[in-house]
């Protein structure tokens, strides 16, 4: 097996800059990950050292690299590292009884290495197949920076391979809410992430619930122009509603039109890899969130609105009681406006306008 590398097509952001992503074996990840040290902040050898605060200094990866800084910190300022927090995450996934050849790994980096989302997948270990067949795995994330700029971020989540969308469920999120201060302590987090798998392993019956929860057209309606635009604003409101109607995801058409999330003039994208026709129930609509939250540039963005899913998916439930199983068949409810820009892909029977004239 090889000990180098891949780069990724992943395209992300952290604070405007880029970030690269590799994927690989824990040796090859492992030796990519940049080392720091803390070291007096002054103006050049020789001169007095400021009282206050110190640089955090990025260590040459190879002969040709020269010493780095990335950031400004105090004097109370506890160094993690990146090995060391990556290292501890694969510990506490060891310490459940994975097996090490089912774990695959992969890490994005800042361009100055300071941030670092490192993610641990578990083949096969708490698979979950969906009604449509489609396999969803279990994936460790986590969030570090060096500079002090970000807390450190442990979280449990689901990706549905047909469309990559990432999910995330139960109560799995660790989060040091000391910020690299002096209190800050990892020598418990291989523990804390044992017991985060344990919840996390439990997730599936949580879906299996979404999955027989159906709802309604006009609740989902409802529920995007109001508790989901207020989480996640309109533009997403209206996405998510339209992908759940139709299965394409859409743009607005005129950004200064008025009227909520799901009455803006919009046009049809593309079609959403995984996505039935319509939501028929709890499960869909959350695939629908999770292909819009995935989608966010920004990683810090995309994990936080990842994690809002279940809550959300609560208070659609609040609104929609359940009427029983959900339905082999389903049909194409009519949307509620007729001002839509089709792509010249979009086949005409699945058109949702072309549902709508045979509905109505």
């Amino acid at each position: 097996m090889s000990n180098t590398v891949s780069i990724m097509p992943d395209e992300s952001q952290w604070r405007a800059r880029k970030v690269l992503y590799y994927s690989g074996r824990w040796e090859a990840v492992q030796a990519i990950l940049p080392e720091f040290e803390l070291v007096p902040f002054k103006a050049g050898e020789g001169e007095p050292s400021n009282p206050f605060l110190q640089t955090v200094m990025r260590k040459p990866l190879s002969a040709t690299e020269r010493p780095i800084p990335v950031g400004v910190v105090s004097h109370s300022y506890m160094l993690a590292s990146h090995r060391e927090v990556a290292s501890l995450c694969r510990e506490g996934i060891l310490s459940t009884g994975v097996a090490p050849e089912n774990l695959h790994y992969e890490v994005g980096l800042s361009e100055l290495g300071e941030w670092m989302n490192f993610r641990v997948y578990l083949r096969g270990m708490a698979r979950f197949i969906d009604r449509y067949g489609e396999e969803l795995d279990l994936r460790l994330e986590c969030f570090n920076s060096v500079d002090g700029s970000s807390r450190l971020v442990v979280v449990f989540g689901w990706l549905r391979f047909v469309c990559s969308n990432g999910l995330i469920i139960g109560e799995t999120k660790i989060e040091i809410k000391e910020r690299h201060g002096q209190r800050l302590e990892l020598a418990p987090l291989p523990d804390r992430i044992r017991n985060a798998f344990g919840v996390a392993y439990t997730d599936r019956a949580r879906m299996e619930a979404w999955q027989n929860h159906r709802v309604t057209g006009a609740a989902i309606s409802e529920w995007a122009d109001n508790a989901l635009t207020d989480a996640w604003g309109k533009k997403a409101a209206m996405r998510v509603y339209h992908i759940c109607q139709s299965g394409w995801d859409v743009e607005q058409d005129d950004p200064f039109a008025g009227g909520g999330a799901t009455e803006k003039p919009i046009r049809y994208t593309q079609r959403v890899p995984g996505s039935p026709e319509h939501a028929t129930c709890l499960y869909d609509v959350s695939q629908a969130l999770s292909y819009v939250a995935t989608q966010r540039n920004n990683a810090e963005e995309r994990v936080s609105r990842q994690t809002d899913i279940p809550k959300l998916l609560d208070a659609l439930r609040s609104s929609s009681p359940n009427m029983g199983k959900r339905p082999k068949k389903r049909g194409l409810e009519p949307l509620r406006q007729s001002n839509f820009l089709l792509p010249e892909s979009m086949p005409a029977a699945t058109s949702p306008n072309a549902q709508r004239k045979t509905t109505t």
